[in-house]
């Protein structure tokens, strides 16, 4: 057997599809990693409006098998029925999509759980029915210490159900792991971090320009874009041999309006819309800082593309970014603090040179490349399987 790939399903409760196409890129990209070694299958389900109960589409991407099930939403004024209603329709979309998947790809070895709410409960159904151990891979903000209150019981109930019966929880930092130890007994954990395409995300040798990059989905009560726009304007009152660049899929122009509104000189900015991950690494050789400054995080894959890219990161300290971010290749301040932000950005700015860009870049590229994820999970499949 140990000759044999394995045959894994990436069961994801997010995952990039027509509806949604960024949706989850991330667990795409571990499913990626994973291919390097495995057999995968990702399955995703997702409600919409149509007429038929089911439509079921497939494609093959980067040695992955992707498996959608599109289901008829369902539409009730009464709580209880409708709950009940959407776990049926649910599980039988998981149903159908698993029975393709083993058509093609044979008996499954490990369901590889991606974000334990609400695919959840079909590696549960898995584990009983056919005895297939699962891992899970978990992202969700919500399960954070400061968000997890607000969780309703019952979801609260399901998600610490589901990761107690877990051969193996893989949080993507160990904040997010402390933060599951709270409502799960389970003792079995390994931090796998998100992972970075390099073939795309590499690092280019360039002459420093003062040039820093912002790029995330633009949603200010997250990413905080104003604090760093109020940050640029102070920061235009003290020296002009700068420029930031701020990318997002979100409401640019919103933010554009704002940089107007506050007089902060044309020449030190741009902002636009969404970039390809193309475009972006681009930006990323041609910049030489990255900055995140947001209210919180899990494990940002735009730190580690940054990284890899060789750019020191400032950032705030929330979630795993200061698992990512230490004095050898950023500077990590509290959130929200923008004093603390101007004087870290103006004093960076002028010890840019004092970086190793290519340890940066190397040292990111040995940890979230591809080759190295995908072996630790195959490592960890491996022990579960014991082979």
């Amino acid at each position: 057997m140990t000759d044999k790939k394995l045959n894994i399903l990436f069961l994801a409760s997010w995952y990039p599809n027509n509806l949604l196409p960024k949706n989850g890129n991330f667990i795409q990209q571990h499913a990626f990693a994973v291919a390097q070694h495995c057999n995968v299958a990702a399955l995703h389900i997702i409600a919409n409006n149509q007429t038929e109960d089911f439509i079921l589409e497939e494609q093959t991407v980067n040695g992955v098998l992707e498996v959608f099930v599109y289901y008829r939403k369902i539409n009730s004024n009464i709580p209880i029925l409708s709950h009940l209603k959407k776990l049926n329709v649910r599980h039988q979309a998981h149903l159908l999509g698993y029975n393709r998947i083993v058509e093609k790809l044979g008996k499954i070895d490990i369901t590889h759980l991606n974000v334990v709410f609400p695919a959840g409960n079909f590696a549960l159904y898995l584990k009983r029915k056919y005895n297939i151990p699962y891992i899970i891979t978990e992202h969700w903000t919500a399960l954070q210490k400061s968000f997890v209150a607000a969780l309703p019981f019952l979801i609260k109930k399901m998600a610490a159900k589901t990761f107690n019966e877990a051969a193996t929880i893989c949080p993507v930092s160990d904040d997010l792991m402390n933060a599951i130890k709270v409502i799960s007994s389970n003792p079995n954990y390994e931090v796998v971090p998100n992972v970075v395409d390099t073939s795309v995300f590499n690092y280019r040798e360039k002459a420093l320009e003062k040039k820093i990059l912002h790029v995330s989905n633009l949603k200010n009560e997250h990413k905080n874009i104003t604090g760093i726009i109020d940050t640029i304007k102070e920061l235009s009152k003290i020296r002009d041999d700068f420029f930031i660049s701020i990318i997002g899929d979100g409401d640019y122009e919103y933010f554009i309006r704002y940089a107007e509104n506050i007089q902060i000189p044309k020449h030190l900015y741009n902002i636009e819309g969404a970039k390809s991950y193309e475009e972006i690494a681009e930006l990323m050789r041609t910049h030489d800082l990255f900055l995140l400054y947001s209210n919180y995080e899990n494990l940002p894959c735009v730190i580690a593309e940054a990284l890899v890219c060789g750019l020191p990161v400032l950032t705030s300290n929330v979630g795993g970014t200061a698992e990512m971010v230490d004095t050898t290749n950023g500077v990590v301040i509290p959130a929200a603090d923008n004093k603390t932000l101007l004087k870290e950005l103006n004093q960076l700015l002028d010890n840019l040179g004092g970086y190793n860009h290519t340890k940066i870049a190397n040292d990111a590229a040995n940890k979230y490349s591809y080759n190295s994820v995908g072996k630790q999970f195959l490592e960890i499949y491996k022990k579960i399987l014991n082979i």
